[in-house]
């Protein structure tokens, strides 16, 4: 007796288990869920290249994994978040650079790995008040990847996932 013959799965994205897209990949694996974070810059590339090892929001997630860093459209409107960024940095020669992704708006820019998320963080980013994201890990991208961001949590479109799918 033979064994029946079925049909390989299709390569299109599909329904995850959050109702979000998840879809195979070039290797026909499927690519993970992963979720991204908007920040506005220069705080986007602070966590990526600052050593800003914590995120402050007014609500928490249950989300723990790797989380794509989004710099957002328009940068943070203090004049004085750049100053506020230098004097907190480790290396502060590490300014600014690299220049593309400090000058980056609207477009993936590294990922973190979120571990935790805290109220009593002893982080000098943590602010009081603030649920403290705990990110640890930051890695760039080669290069940036244009994409719209959203507010809170989100998936980014199939595209971006498999550009990543050797980093994430």
């Amino acid at each position: 007796m033979t064994a029946p013959i079925t049909r390989p799965a299709e390569k299109t994205a599909r329904p995850g288990p959050c109702g979000n897209l998840v879809g195979d990949g070039q290797d026909g694996g499927q690519l993970p869920v992963v979720k991204a974070l908007t920040i506005r810059q220069p705080w986007a590339w602070a966590t990526i290249y600052g050593g800003k090892d914590i995120e402050n929001r007014p609500w928490r997630t249950a989300y723990r994994g790797p989380l794509l860093i989004h710099a957002g459209k328009n940068a943070d409107p203090d004049p004085d978040a750049c100053s506020r960024l230098l004097w907190t940095m480790a290396d502060p020669e590490a300014f600014g650079r690299p220049r593309a992704v400090w000058q980056a708006r609207e477009a993936i820019i590294g990922v973190v790995y979120l571990a935790d998320v805290l109220i009593d963080s002893p982080s000098p980013w943590a602010a009081v008040g603030c649920y403290h994201w705990v990110f640890e890990f930051p890695a760039p991208v080669d290069s940036v990847i244009p994409c719209r961001g959203r507010p809170g949590l989100w998936v980014p479109p199939p595209i971006v996932a498999q550009k990543l799918a050797g980093i994430v």
